[in-house]
């Protein structure tokens, strides 16, 4: 155990301090949609759903930019050679760069799933608050836009129906945008 530490120090420093960039965003973010005044009536709304999808999305961000450095091959290769600060041990860092390649995945599948779940939270509770007849503030505010001359936008579409739609369209989004991406590498 001791000679792995010694041998693989800079790879825990760097899993470590990307797991805690991870952690600091998500929560960073989480207590800023969960506690500022101006998101006070969409918590009213949502609840806590709002803070998590939207501190999910950031860590999403996060780790969409850093996907493609540990595979970018010129910049592998000047970080090897032709960069007089690049030391052995940054050097064997290099050597792993698949591995943090698929964690970087790995974390992009967590968040999107915790984005998902929130966003369907989300949904249930802007439906609740709209069905809602108690005159709770929820209800009242999730009101304010609906116009009863006009009805609903689209009377025939339930929020079963609505659900799919917006599934559908995200895993469809996906795909094309992960297409593009394995084209536009491949070229």
């Amino acid at each position: 155990m001791g000679n792995w530490v010694v041998n693989h120090w800079f790879s825990v420093l760097f899993l470590v301090v990307w797991l805690g960039l991870n952690v600091f965003l998500f929560v960073d973010a989480f207590l800023k949609y969960e506690k500022a005044d101006k998101y006070y009536y969409t918590r009213k709304i949502l609840g806590s759903t709002l803070a998590c999808a939207r501190a999910s999305a950031l860590c999403l961000n996060f780790n969409s930019m850093l996907i493609l450095l540990p595979v970018c091959r010129n910049l592998l290769s000047f970080l090897r050679g032709t960069c007089s600060f690049c030391s052995r041990t940054l050097r064997k860092q290099l050597d792993h760069n698949l591995t943090f390649h698929k964690l970087v995945a790995y974390m992009i599948c967590l968040h999107t799933a915790i984005h998902i779940i929130a966003h369907l939270f989300n949904f249930d509770c802007y439906s609740r608050s709209r069905q809602a007849t108690d005159g709770s503030l929820a209800s009242i505010l999730s009101s304010l836009s609906h116009d009863e001359k006009k009805g609903e936008p689209h009377p025939h579409i339930t929020p079963t129906v609505y659900m799919f739609t917006v599934t559908f369209d995200m895993v469809l989004s996906s795909v094309n945008s992960n297409l593009f991406l394995f084209l536009l590498i491949k070229k």
